[in-house]
C-alpha cells in the first residue's frame, strides 16, 4: 500500500470501491498495479475535492457518469508518432524486410499487423506510413491491415479522424509529412492512402476476446501499469495472437514474465523486439 497517495485506513475502502467498479461497469481494477490505480484515483478525488474512496464511491453512485472520466483516467496513454525513433529505425531496416522476405517465399500476401493499446492513433498510423515507405511501388502487391485496438472510445475516435496538430507530428520527417499527410486549417491529416491500410476498433486487452493472426503485434509501454499476473497472461495471449516466425515489439524497458520468456526469440533486446518461437 502507498500513503503517498491515499491513507492507511483508506485501504479497505480502496478495495471495496474497486469491487463496485467491477460490478457497475465489468472494469477490473485488479488488471493494474494498485499504486498505479491509486495515483490515477486521487486525480479523480481532488478533481472532485473529495477526502476519501468512501466518499468518493458515494458519488459515483449519485452520478454515475463520473465513472466515464474515472475510466478514461485509468486507460489514458500516451502515444506520439515513430515514439522511440531507434525502434522505428530498426523495424524499417531488419524487421519489415523479414517479414516480406518471408511472405515471398510462402506466396503470401495479406500482411496483418497489431497495435496494441494504440491511443489516438499516432503508433498505428506509423506502422503504415513505414510499410508503405519500404514497399514503394511494389506496396499494390500485398494486402496490408494494421489494426489498433484500445479501451478508450475517445482516444479511437481521435484516431478515426486521423487529425493532428503540429505539434504531434513533430517526430515525422519532412519527407514523410508532405508524403503522407495533408496540411489543413492548421492541422494535419493522414492521407486516404495509409488510413486505407488502417482499422480502428474497442477492445479490451483483459477481458476481450483473444484476436489471432497477426505477423507483428506491437505493445509497447502498456502492460508497465498491469499487475504481475496480467504480465504473464497478456504475453502468453500475444504469443497465441502471432503468427509462426511473427515479431512482437515490446517498450524498452519492459520485460518478458512467465513462459513467454522461453517461447520469444530475442531480436534486438535494446530495442524490446522479439520473435515467436515455433514450438514442434
Amino acid at each position: 500500500m502507498t500513503k503517498k497517495y491515499l491513507p492507511a485506513d483508506q485501504e479497505r475502502d480502496f478495495n471495496v470501491l474497486k469491487r463496485q467498479i467491477l460490478k457497475d461497469k465489468n472494469f477490473d481494477c485488479n488488471q493494474y498495479r494498485d499504486n498505479y490505480v491509486k495515483r490515477r484515483l486521487a486525480i479523480r478525488l481532488r478533481a472532485n475535492n473529495v477526502d476519501s474512496c468512501k466518499d468518493y464511491a458515494i458519488l459515483l453512485k449519485r452520478d454515475p457518469t463520473e465513472y466515464d472520466k474515472l475510466i478514461e483516467a485509468l486507460t489514458i496513454t500516451v502515444s506520439e508518432f515513430f515514439r522511440d525513433t531507434s525502434v522505428f529505425a530498426y523495424f524499417r531496416k531488419t524487421v519489415i524486410p523479414a517479414l516480406i522476405q518471408d511472405k515471398r517465399r510462402k506466396n503470401q500476401k495479406i500482411i496483418r499487423i497489431w497495435s496494441a493499446g494504440c491511443a489516438s492513433g499516432e503508433e498505428t498510423y506509423s506502422i503504415a506510413i513505414l510499410m508503405s515507405d519500404f514497399l514503394g511501388a511494389n506496396l499494390g502487391n500485398f494486402l496490408i491491415f494494421v489494426h489498433g485496438t484500445d479501451i478508450d472510445d475517445e482516444s479511437l475516435e481521435k484516431a478515426k479522424r486521423g487529425e493532428y496538430t503540429f505539434e504531434e507530428v513533430k517526430n515525422v520527417r519532412k519527407n514523410f509529412l508532405s508524403r503522407y499527410f495533408i496540411f489543413d486549417r492548421e492541422k494535419y491529416s493522414v492521407r486516404d492512402k495509409i488510413k486505407g491500410m488502417v482499422k480502428f476498433k474497442k477492445h479490451d486487452l483483459v477481458s476481450g476476446k483473444p484476436l489471432a493472426h497477426f505477423d507483428v503485434i506491437f505493445c509497447r509501454n502498456v502492460s508497465i501499469y498491469f499487475s504481475m499476473d496480467m504480465h504473464e497472461k497478456l504475453y502468453m495471449d500475444f504469443y497465441n495472437a502471432l503468427n509462426d516466425d511473427g515479431f512482437f515489439v515490446m517498450g524498452k524497458t519492459e520485460m518478458l514474465y512467465g513462459n513467454a520468456r522461453g517461447l520469444f526469440i530475442p531480436v534486438n533486446v535494446r530495442e524490446g523486439i522479439y520473435q515467436k518461437k515455433v514450438v514442434k
